[in-house]
Formats: C-alpha cells, structure tokens, sequence
C-alpha cells in the first residue's frame, strides 16, 4: 500500500508548518496542499495540540480546511485507553507523543506524518510507518506515475 491509498495521520507539527506555509517547511504546506489525494485521520489529542498552538486566524484556516474536504478528513473524538498510552509511555515517549502513538494505534492507521525528528524513532517493531512530509510527498509523486 501507499500513502495515497492509505488512511493517515498528520501529526500537529505538519498542520503547523503548513498552515503557516514555513518556507523551510515547504512540504508540509504542499502536503496540505494534497489532502484531496490522501484519506487522513485527526486524532482528538492532535486537535488539542493545534488548539493550543495556533492562533485565532490560523484555526480559521484549519477548520476551513476540515469542511472543505469533509470526506477526506476524518476527525476522531474519542480518547484513547490509559492502557495505550502507559505502553508507549513505558517505550520511552514523552506524554504528548505517546498520547499520539496510542491514537494512531488504536486507529489502526498505518502512516503517520511528522516533522519531529525523534518521534518513536527509538522504538523499533511498531505497528506503523513514521514519514516526513518529504517522504509522504515522494510516495504520492510515486503513485501519480
């Protein structure tokens, strides 16, 4: 499978720098720019980190972005079990990212997206892939071809 046909999530830092268009961080932006190719999932704590790290106008753009592509972008509510989240806690993650891991896990989503470099990049055997926005972008080029 590919990215194209696979449902993913992008992680907070991927909507930032795209929804602020970071030219550093341009890919994240083009990713952005693609979700009417992808299936992607928001978790509920994803959504909670962009609440609070975005601005008012920034929000804007972002909920904009979830009701122009409603069939594309799915947003996922419910929280997930402590259970979960003690796992990759134990695994070495940090609060946020394990909250994050467990999401996806549970979701059973098998790609996320994410700038951080040291994102579960230590723990080996997980049930999904971790790209960048870089590489996310280069399996769709791949796809189109």
């Amino acid at each position: 499978m590919t990215i194209g046909s696979e449902r993913v999530v992008l992680d907070s830092n991927v909507w930032i720098f795209g929804l602020r268009r970071q030219p550093d961080r341009s890919a994240c932006a083009e990713l952005l720019d693609q979700l009417p190719r992808l299936r992607v999932c928001l978790p509920r704590q994803i959504l909670r980190e962009l609440q609070a790290n975005l601005t008012n106008e920034e929000l804007h753009d972002l909920f904009r972005l979830l009701s122009r592509y409603p069939d594309r972008i799915d947003v996922q509510w419910e929280r997930v079990r402590d259970e979960q989240i003690q796992k990759y806690l134990d695994l070495g993650c940090k609060l946020g990212d394990a909250v994050v891991a467990a999401h996806v896990e549970v979701l059973n989503i098998r790609v996320l997206v994410s700038e951080n470099r040291d994102f579960l990049e230590e723990i080996q055997g997980l049930p999904f892939r971790v790209l960048t926005a870089s590489e996310a972008l280069a399996e769709l080029k791949e796809q189109a071809a």
